[in-house]
């Protein structure tokens, strides 16, 4: 066999596990239902775990999974191919902004684009550091009580001028909409939301995340009491 031929057949055998993949019960995506988990979105659409996890970084367990949020279930390679787009477009629009913003301040230069702004301020955060110079923080009040209670969740350290969600859920399922808000210009966060019927005797969880998810915080589980209104 010529050596060119042999270099493509690895290529060639991948081609049909590819296309096997992609035709599976649930297609190249999925929406999150409430009560799911890595498990039972896997079991669904006849994946495994692994390879959702691979195709959706920002899932790095059930707990960051969202009702009706939109889950991919192809290769990581397509999703490579998706991300590299994104990128080049975004680095494209910044960079057309380059010439006009010689001589401007570096904060003005982020000011005109504020998707770069909050790109840098979201890779901030994903590595311990808040906005960028203050460590984000999430709290709840009471930490404890039956479903129905109403918790007053407080937040520091969060991007300024910032739309956010809260969102909650039984731990390690997905989590849903409590409540939206927008954060002030110091990157604090005060707001009041209810545990949903029907957690009686659980772990729930609560979280700030901006609106296109590139970021989440999460304080500490709020203990369902058994017995509740929930029950």
């Amino acid at each position: 066999m010529p050596r060119r031929l042999l270099l493509l057949t690895p290529f060639l055998l991948l081609a049909p596990a590819a296309s096997a993949q992609e035709s599976g019960p649930c297609g190249p995506q999925t929406t999150v239902e409430s009560g799911d988990t890595l498990s039972s979105l896997a079991q669904r659409c006849a994946v495994t775990e692994g390879l959702i996890l691979r195709a959706n970084p920002g899932v790095d367990g059930s707990q960051d999974l969202r009702v009706g949020q939109t889950v991919s279930l192809v290769g990581p390679l397509d999703q490579l191919k998706s991300m590299a787009s994104d990128a080049g477009g975004e680095l494209a629009g910044a960079a057309r902004d380059v010439g006009a913003s010689v001589g401007s301040s570096v904060q003005d230069f982020l000011h005109r684009n504020p998707k770069l702004d909050q790109n840098i301020r979201s890779f901030g955060r994903s590595v311990g550091v808040g906005d960028g110079t203050t460590q984000a923080s999430v709290t709840i009040a009471p930490d404890t009580g039956p479903a129905g209670s109403t918790v007053t969740v407080s937040a520091t350290g969060l991007p300024a001028d910032t739309d956010v969600v809260i969102d909650g859920g039984v731990a390690d399922t997905a989590s849903e909409v409590l409540d939206k808000a927008r954060t002030t210009p110091e990157g604090t966060l005060q707001s009041a939301v209810k545990i949903p019927e029907g957690t009686a005797g659980k772990s729930f969880r609560i979280g700030v995340r901006d609106a296109g998810s590139a970021w989440i915080e999460r304080a500490p589980a709020f203990t369902v009491e058994a017995g509740g209104s929930g029950g």
